[in-house]
């Protein structure tokens, strides 16, 4: 993983996913139930953070999963990673 991908939450997000380690994002003193909270809406954000829009969820369905009355869907398999961030490049080169 590169270091520009390291520094970006949605790219690091979406490779310990692919290497299903997303715990690997919670604050070690979270009990066990707040780590269950936080596992449900990292999953529901990166399903919000599909590249295609087809793929996303609806407000509708995003509402239902925070609500507890349905259960987030499987993350997808494939990942597209991020596409960097121009923000991220013109602070790089200024430096």
């Amino acid at each position: 993983m590169s270091e520009f991908e390291q520094a970006n939450l949605i790219s690091w997000a979406r490779h310990l996913a692919h290497k299903g380690k997303l715990q690997d994002l919670f604050d070690p003193d979270l009990q066990s139930r707040d780590q269950d909270q936080a596992l449900r809406c990292i999953t529901i954000a990166l399903l919000c953070l599909q590249r295609s829009p087809v793929k996303r969820l609806s407000i509708k369905e995003v509402v239902g999963m925070l609500s507890g009355d349905s259960e987030p869907l499987h993350l997808p398999v494939e990942f597209s990673l991020s596409p960097p961030s121009n923000l991220f490049k013109s602070r790089k080169k200024a430096r």
